[in-house]
């Protein structure tokens, strides 16, 4: 009987080292991938009505509330459609009907409030509300358009660039 219970003994402790270890490495596994989708996040979508989608490293998938948007991805919206997304320092876009819009570049430090973003309206109405990077450096927001490049200095304004 105690040869036994030493074996059972071993066997159980094992098991149990063996469960901590794994949920120790899951949970570290889990915290990473939280931080890195939190760093590449930029903006998520409040506001959409009819037909918006998201370009994204080729494809292209139709957007809801909800959808989180990453720097350089591309937006359009069909005739009627519009779609509203806040950044993560607090930036408010807003994209009319039959709009094409590309979100070139996004970072952010929640810590600091540094960052910069560009972004590029080739087709459509854009509104920009500023958020934390332009009340703490304007000059790192740039819109750029088929035919001019702005530097923001605003806080609120808007953008139409139309078919010629």
């Amino acid at each position: 009987m105690g040869a036994a219970f030493m074996v059972n003994a071993i066997v159980q402790y094992r098991w149990v080292a063996g469960m901590v270890l794994a949920s120790v490495l899951l949970l570290a596994q889990v915290q990473a991938l939280a931080q890195e989708s939190t760093a590449s996040l930029a903006a998520i979508v409040k506001v959409l009505h009819g037909d918006v989608q998201a370009q994204r490293a080729g494809k292209m998938q139709p957007l809801g509330i909800g959808a989180r948007l990453y720097a350089g991805d591309r937006v359009v919206t069909g005739a009627a459609s519009s779609v509203g997304f806040t950044l993560r320092d607090d930036t408010r876009m807003s994209l009319g009907p039959n709009s094409q819009f590309q979100l070139e570049q996004f970072a952010y430090n929640d810590a600091t409030d540094e960052g910069n973003i560009a972004v590029r309206l080739t087709k459509g109405t854009l509104r920009y509300v500023s958020g934390l990077i332009g009340k703490h450096a304007p000059q790192r927001q740039q819109v750029t358009t088929p035919t001019a490049t702005i530097g923001i200095r605003g806080t609120d304004f808007i953008v139409e660039v139309v078919d010629e």
